[in-house]
């Protein structure tokens, strides 16, 4: 039986989870839509992704070995996870839409979550580049040091 790569199971959940959005996609584009499901394939691939990267998580968290690293995992794949919950959050907002004027304040609701969603996704995007920043400069001051006589 083939030997798999440690790195197999280290990132399988998360290219699976990366990749699922992008296949919705292209698949909505392509078939112009899954005959009337379009919700629904959106709930059950939101649902997906979250498993998946809570799997990933799991996954960084055992074979991590510092704690730096792990924070990064982590602050990194909670920037992902925030895509399939906007997802989530977009299916609920198109179920939620008023058919008359007494449901008007939830959909008004809803939709205050999902930007605030996308606000978040936007400062942990910051913060992300804001860490590679600094963990790129760390291990140039430490690749630097090492090469003075």
């Amino acid at each position: 039986m083939p030997k798999t790569h440690p790195a197999f199971y280290r990132y399988w959940s998360l290219a699976t989870a990366l990749a699922l959005p992008v296949v919705e996609f292209f698949a909505e584009v392509a078939m112009k839509g899954f005959w009337g499901y379009y919700e629904v394939v959106r709930v059950v691939i939101s649902v997906v992704c979250l498993t998946l990267l809570v799997h990933s998580w799991f996954m960084q968290r055992r074979y991590t070995q510092s704690r730096w690293r792990l924070g990064f995992w982590t602050l990194l794949l909670s920037l992902v996870v925030l895509g399939p919950i906007w997802l989530g959050v977009n299916v609920l907002r198109f179920y939620a839409y008023p058919s008359n004027w007494n449901r008007w304040e939830l959909w008004q609701n809803v939709c205050y979550l999902q930007y605030r969603v996308e606000q978040l996704a936007q400062v942990l995007g910051i913060a992300v580049v804001l860490w590679m920043i600094i963990d790129l400069a760390r291990w140039l001051a430490k690749r630097s040091f090492r090469k003075l006589p």
